[in-house]
């Protein structure tokens, strides 16, 4: 066993006891991996280590973050070539320097996964996913072959493979660099504040009727607090953005800034859940349309799911999706192009109490029957082969497309070496 060795940023993760760690990609890896025994597979990948599945007790990991580090940007196309070790914040300060950017999501820290599950980002309204922005894939199937996949230029020409690893890549493969489309660097305007329910209530309404350029983001625990980000296109859009951020409700420590990227911006948390190294935690991430005329009764759920948690560090959040998100009309395996919210779940225990982690399970699974409702997508940013959930939050994310996508992995990972597609 190999304890602690890859100083992970997922607790869970990092306290694992692991049954090995590879840092390159070749030919002996998969070799090793055909000929293992059943109790080292599934294969786990590290890319960024923030999510539960980064490392995992007597599996094998491959840590790309050492040795898949390289960046290159194309100054006349204006596209950037990442290696699988490059983190969201590495790529946006990088992109900063040639004045360009990429939708990263609400932290910096993450990998690789947060591109290949979807990617969403306070800009995803007017910029699209993560995945919308890949034009190359490259990498190694879990059968041990080496692809290099393009972009297709019209639904037409899609195939079933593009679209699998563009969304659902984690469980057939490898990927180890990606070439994406960045666009303009421009400043942005932040909205914080705390809220009541009420508010809160009233602050979703007025952002599901925003223009793409602005987003709400929120998190609930002993506390509620909110984040809009909007980007400036030009002045007169600025004084738009900031009217609409004026007219939201606050109780209390409203700040508006002005910042010059996503890396910059305030977290999005609640002051009891920054880096506690002595819990564990799983989160769920649900997907659904605008909540409009059942806004009213979802925060009274909600109210009551939060008064029943198992403790404070268990928590409620979401983003907004909307805007070109909707529109995409190339195939991805990120098939709830209706979404307006993702709320996610985040159930925490003290680090190897069982009793506590039973109970922070058991209340995620409360409030996913409870808000499954207006939001019966899964958005699989985090994966639980480990849990009794697996094959429904599979059947939730990829629906219709769930039969296909297994056949594409019977065919590509054949000894299912990668996370499974099924219980």
């Amino acid at each position: 066993m190999i304890k602690n060795s890859l100083s992970l940023i997922n607790q869970n993760s990092n306290d694992s006891d692991v049954l090995g760690v590879f840092e390159t990609v070749n030919t002996e890896l998969f070799q090793l991996l055909k000929s293992s025994q059943q109790t080292y597979k599934p294969f786990l990948v590290s890319s960024g280590g923030t999510t539960s599945r980064a490392a995992a007790d007597k599996h094998l990991i491959l840590d790309l973050r050492k040795n898949y580090q390289n960046i290159s940007f194309d100054l006349d196309k204006k596209h950037v070539e990442i290696e699988a070790g490059v983190t969201m914040g590495e790529l946006s300060s990088f992109l900063k320097k040639h004045q360009r950017s990429f939708p990263i999501g609400l932290s910096g820290k993450t990998g690789m996964g947060y591109i290949l599950t979807g990617g969403i980002s306070p800009l995803s309204k007017s910029r699209g996913l993560a995945i919308d922005q890949i034009i190359e894939i490259k990498g190694f199937w879990g059968n041990g072959k080496e692809f290099h996949l393009l972009r297709p230029n019209t639904k037409e020409e899609s195939t079933s493979e593009w679209k699998a690893l563009c969304g659902a890549a984690i469980f057939l493969g490898i990927i180890t660099k990606v070439k994406l489309k960045t666009q303009p660097l421009r400043p942005l305007i932040s909205w914080t504040a705390n809220l009541t329910f009420s508010q809160l209530s009233e602050c979703i309404n007025q952002a599901e009727s925003w223009p793409n350029s602005l987003s709400f983001q929120w998190i609930c625990g002993e506390d509620i607090f909110a984040h809009a980000i909007g980007e400036v296109k030009d002045t007169g859009d600025e004084s738009i953005l900031i009217n609409l951020l004026e007219r939201l409700p606050f109780s209390r420590n409203r700040i508006i800034n002005k910042f010059n990227d996503m890396n910059s911006l305030p977290n999005l948390s609640l002051g009891n859940n920054k880096n506690n190294n002595s819990h564990h935690s799983e989160v769920l991430g649900l997907l659904g349309p605008a909540w409009q005329e059942s806004n009213s009764q979802v925060l009274k759920i909600l109210k009551d799911l939060i008064n029943k948690r198992p403790n404070k560090y268990c928590y409620v959040a979401s983003q907004q999706l909307g805007g070109v998100t909707n529109l995409n009309d190339l195939d991805t395996s990120f098939i709830h192009r209706d979404a307006i919210w993702k709320p996610w779940i985040n159930g925490a225990w003290e680090a190897n109490d069982q009793t506590k982690r039973k109970r922070s399970l058991e209340w995620m699974k409360e409030c996913w029957n409870n808000l499954e409702f207006i939001c019966p997508g899964v958005h699989l940013a985090q994966i639980h082969p480990h849990l009794e959930w697996h094959e429904k939050e599979l059947s939730s994310a990829f629906k219709n497309w769930l039969p296909k996508l297994r056949e594409i992995k019977a065919i590509y990972d054949p000894s299912n070496v990668m996370p499974p597609l099924n219980n």
